[in-house]
């Protein structure tokens, strides 16, 4: 492959440079693919920071290019119209289904590795910063092995590849040399860390819990839009994880109560033909709608005209929708479980309900619609609360501080 390894008109050559490896990074402007690592990108170069992002090519996207300032450089591993391991969040269900892909797996991992070593010599990398330890982490510690103390490996993980590493020994025995190789490791939450230190207690004092960032120049409290006293709003891959059932069952419950209840589900993922049937056999039709996913503008607008925003995972990594919920000052509700513990105090930034229980799900729901006095307090404890701690400023100088010091 041949790269275009000049500098943009606005970079900064003088600044310390970290690569980005990645599978998921937005192929362009307004996509949803890895968005925040993108927005993380942008903000490191505030702090002092470069940052150049390799990632897995994809059919009909170019093989380098520059967005909003950041290098953007990308590996063929296949065929174009087998490239399908990135930007889908279903390359492990890949593998299980057919294991025979873990050659594609292969190829993936030594292309990214190449492309890698190409830009740490000619821009003279100090810091690598890989993303999602499974895979990645592999051409992370190829990399480390090549070039020794003259790079620092600093791994982050943002929950799918935790609970894999965690529930299959073998994962974690296989990945036990790239944790040994790091530097640090950033988690997305005190559930990641927790599980990673239930597994494994010498690495756990490499991991930091670094919350994922939002930009709070989409995500705000706007005036203009008026709120919808009855909706209730999930954003939420469709997957078995998300546990939207209990929501439909939930909603079937509270909207005995509250004639005029609501629910926009926004999002995609494998389970949206059986959600789209339950939504038919439960009499839920002109009650609950399954919406496409929206640009991050656009969600700001349905945030604003939320009563209520929902997120009923188990074991969620963090729950970024909360996040962005908040910032919009809307009252939020989340199941006790995972990194949602981490966003959510109980009846003071949001409403904890325990996880898979329609019953008292449909009544936190029921009160924050009927109680307008605890659900503007919580939402505007919420919204300070986010604007301190979850704002990708303060994320990105997190990082910052990591990267010079690792």
């Amino acid at each position: 492959m041949s790269l275009n390894l000049e500098f943009p008109d606005d970079s900064v050559p003088e600044s310390l440079k970290v690569l980005f490896i990645t599978h998921n990074y937005i192929r362009f402007k307004g996509d949803f693919a890895g968005v925040f690592l993108h927005l993380l990108a942008r903000k490191l170069r505030e702090q002092g920071l470069e940052v150049i992002v390799v990632a897995p090519h994809d059919a009909s996207f170019a093989d380098s290019e520059t967005i909003d300032g950041i290098r953007v450089f990308r590996f063929r591993y296949a065929p174009e119209h087998k490239e399908t391991f990135a930007y889908r969040g279903d390359m492990h269900r890949q593998l299980l289904r057919n294991p025979l892909r873990i050659f594609r797996l292969l190829r993936f991992l030594n292309t990214g590795y190449k492309l890698a070593r190409e830009i740490i010599e000619k821009e003279e990398i100090k810091v690598v910063s890989v993303h999602w330890v499974v895979p990645n982490g592999i051409i992370g510690y190829r990399l480390k092995r090549r070039f020794k103390d003259k790079i620092r490996l600093v791994l982050s993980s943002h929950g799918t590849d935790v609970r894999l590493i965690t529930e299959y020994k073998l994962l974690m025995r296989l990945f036990r040399p790239v944790v040994r190789a790091c530097r640090r490791w950033t988690v997305v939450s005190s559930f990641l860390k927790e599980k990673i230190s239930a597994r494994d207690y010498e690495a756990a004092g490499k991991v930091q819990v670094v919350p994922l960032p939002n930009d709070e120049s989409l995500f705000y409290p706007d005036d203009r839009i008026r709120r919808e006293p009855s909706l209730v709003v999930s954003v939420s891959r469709l997957t078995v994880q998300k546990r939207l059932p209990i929501l439909f069952q939930a909603i079937k419950l509270a909207s005995r109560d509250i004639s005029g209840l609501k629910l926009e589900v926004y999002g995609t993922g494998p389970e949206k033909f059986r959600l789209e049937r339950m939504i038919t056999d439960i009499g839920l039709e002109g009650r609950v709608s399954l919406v496409e996913p929206l640009p991050q503008r656009e969600l700001r607008r349905v945030y604003n005209r939320a009563t209520v925003v929902v997120l009923n995972s188990v074991e969620e990594g963090f729950g970024l929708a909360l996040t962005e919920a908040m910032l919009c000052r809307t009252a939020v509700i989340g199941a006790r479980s995972g990194g949602i513990l981490d966003i959510i105090e109980d009846r003071r930034t949001g409403l904890l309900v325990p996880p898979d229980n329609p019953e008292l799900l449909a009544e936190a729901i029921k009160l924050l619609i009927k109680d307008s006095e605890m659900r503007s307090r919580l939402a505007e404890e919420g919204y300070h609360s986010a604007l301190k701690r979850f704002i990708a400023t303060a994320t990105a100088r997190q990082y910052a501080e990591i990267f010079k010091s690792a």
